[in-house]
């Protein structure tokens, strides 16, 4: 079973910058980077290929990011945007002028057999790991094997769990002989299914299904993705350089098996916490791509307009929402009511609030984003915002959404005036738009409902979790982000036991039925309807308040060229990007 957390930890590497040996046949070399050093623009360095390059049309990028991570497991999906980026799996999921699409990265061709239960991956032979030896199908082999070993409780275990014999094994049920994903020889990997599945093939962009050396990763022991010297990559960039705290670098892979139409030989991140230094960085041109929001957002926008930068905007697999406490109807004890969670949902003016928070993002009157697709069209182009209508009755009016609470208390067997109610809403961060948000709920409620609202704010994410866990809440904030293209990923989320901290203890029979009639279905006209009659349970049942559709805004210099956004491979996508034109 996965978990997934919208809101994420800080995290941060913990080495100084070094040289990896391996990447591109170099020699190992090592300098000492250090105490972390100011990420404010005054102080880029100069005078080398991994420092800020603002002239010339060398290949490097320079980008910024909020937070590094310090998970270099690829079964375990920890850091999924550097992950994909420096790995290869069989497929690549590419974003380009034509939209997103699957193609053929680390296999040649594909076979599937005529019940669709199994799948023969020819794979390239010249695919090399970075310090230059084969990448053969016992490495696919041996990482899937990885992923489904009990020892380790990988959370993504059960992507693969059709797998023949995989459950089994991952339950202590069987032996890992008995897992039907198999090296047939070097360069051929076969996977037998226990069903056909039409998600299968979305899944294998996931890094979890990457491929990994056992020889590197059992010398490695306890430091196998804590230690990222200890890596090999097979993708088209590699981790060269990390200074806690401050910059990373990673550097084209000269062995990855298309390294030929990889431009940048280096890509520079540099940690930046704050929008205004990366604001500032930006138009000194010392970054490449920016990504903000707010006034920012607001202001750049403007500059693209104008021809002075570029802008994309892309939608992004992911739903904010509001979660309830279904366990024991929340703090108040009052959410057990449908009518109640009803007012609290449509009282929110979501376009009003996107507006005043964020500045960007789509509301949201239902669950499965936008982004997802099924037979290469959007799902919710397929099957219309399911709240909306009723949504509508209430919108603005605060007389009917007061009476429509009030008979929500009244089914419960109280008669306590509104005034005297009040909801407890968790959360957790300190940053301009989670304060903004917060307060601006809490406000929505009190004068749309005329009930009070308690904050309960914490700190950091555990605190969160423990406060969530003893029920000191109402309402919190979570959603959803998908892992693979279909909207099965987001209903899974509310069958019964599966993602408790998405659904808040949500159970219904005649929804898990739905979703159990699912399996091995493989008509796509079938499946819709299925979902959209369990997408229309949750939302008839008040499962979750959805709030937005997520969408991702960059920013770019006009010297960069053909950087595109993927929303289930490597994220910000490199592959194609090239530099012309800098300081012209």
């Amino acid at each position: 079973m996965k978990t997934k957390k919208i809101l994420t930890m800080l995290l941060s590497g913990a080495l100084a910058i070094s040289t990896l040996a391996g990447c591109g046949g170099g020699s190992s070399t090592t300098s000492t980077g250090g105490s972390s050093t100011d990420t404010s623009a005054e102080s880029s360095a100069s005078g080398d290929s991994s420092a800020a390059s603002t002239s010339g049309d060398t290949q490097v990028l320079n980008i910024s990011v909020q937070s590094f991570g310090n998970n270099y497991d690829v079964q375990d999906m920890g850091w999924r945007w550097m992950m994909a980026a420096c790995y290869s799996g069989l497929y690549r999921n590419i974003a380009d002028a034509d939209g997103e699409h699957f193609v053929l990265d680390g296999a040649e061709s594909v076979d599937i057999s005529e019940d669709g239960t199994v799948y023969t991956f020819h794979l390239r032979q010249d695919a090399k790991w970075s310090d230059g030896e084969p990448v053969t199908a016992h490495d696919y082999e041996y990482g899937w094997k990885r992923l489904l070993n009990p020892t380790y409780a990988y959370d993504y275990a059960a992507f693969i769990f059709n797998v023949v014999g995989a459950e089994e094994y991952y339950n202590g049920e069987g032996s890992v002989d008995d897992v039907m994903a198999v090296a047939l020889d070097d360069y051929t990997f076969q996977v037998t299914l226990e069903e056909a599945d039409p998600t299968f093939e979305s899944k294998l962009v996931a890094t979890p299904l990457y491929p990994t050396r056992e020889d590197i990763a059992e010398a490695a022991g306890d430091q196998w993705g804590k230690d990222w010297t200890l890596c090999v990559y097979n993708g088209p960039f590699c981790m060269t350089g990390l200074v806690e705290d401050n910059q990373m670098t990673w550097t084209k892979n000269e062995n990855y098996w298309d390294a030929e139409n990889v431009h940048l030989e280096t890509v520079n991140w540099y940690l930046v916490a704050e929008d205004s230094t990366a604001a500032t960085m930006f138009d000194n041109g010392e970054l490449d791509v920016l990504e903000t929001s707010g006034d920012y957002s607001i202001k750049y926008q403007g500059e693209a307009e104008a021809g002075n930068i570029q802008m994309i905007t892309t939608d992004y697999p992911g739903t904010i929402a509001l979660a309830f406490d279904f366990t024991n109807g929340g703090k108040s004890g009052l959410l057990s009511n449908v009518k109640i969670r009803k007012a609290l949902s449509y009282s929110i003016n979501r376009e009003e609030m996107i507006e005043a928070v964020y500045g960007r993002y789509k509301p949201a009157y239902s669950w499965i984003a936008p982004a997802i697709t099924l037979d290469g069209t959007s799902y919710r182009d397929q099957v219309p915002e399911l709240m909306k209508e009723e949504y509508e009755q209430y919108a603005g009016n605060n007389e009917a959404l007061q009476a429509l609470f009030q008979e929500g208390l009244e089914e419960l067997g109280m008669d306590t005036d509104l005034s005297q109610v009040t909801i407890t809403y968790l959360s957790y961060g300190s940053t301009v738009d989670v304060t903004a948000f917060r307060e601006y709920l809490q406000q929505t409620w009190q004068q749309n409902l005329g009930i009070n609202v308690e904050l309960n704010t914490v700190g950091d994410y555990s605190l969160f979790t423990a406060e969530r866990d003893a029920g000191n809440f109402d309402v919190y904030s979570g959603g959803w982000s998908s892992d693979y293209n279909d909207p099965l990923d987001f209903l899974d989320t509310f069958y019964t036991g599966q993602y408790t901290s998405v659904s808040g203890g949500y159970s219904n029979p005649e929804y898990d039925a739905l979703i159990d009639s699912l399996t091995g279905e493989g008509d796509n006209a079938k499946r819709l309807e299925i979902y959209r009659q369990a997408e229309q349970i949750l939302i008839d049942d008040c499962a979750l308040i959805p709030l937005y559709y997520q969408t991702k805004e960059f920013f770019l210099q006009n010297w960069v060229k053909d950087f595109n956004w993927s929303s289930f491979g490597a994220s910000r996508e490199f592959i194609n990007t090239y530099i012309e034109g800098r300081g012209n």
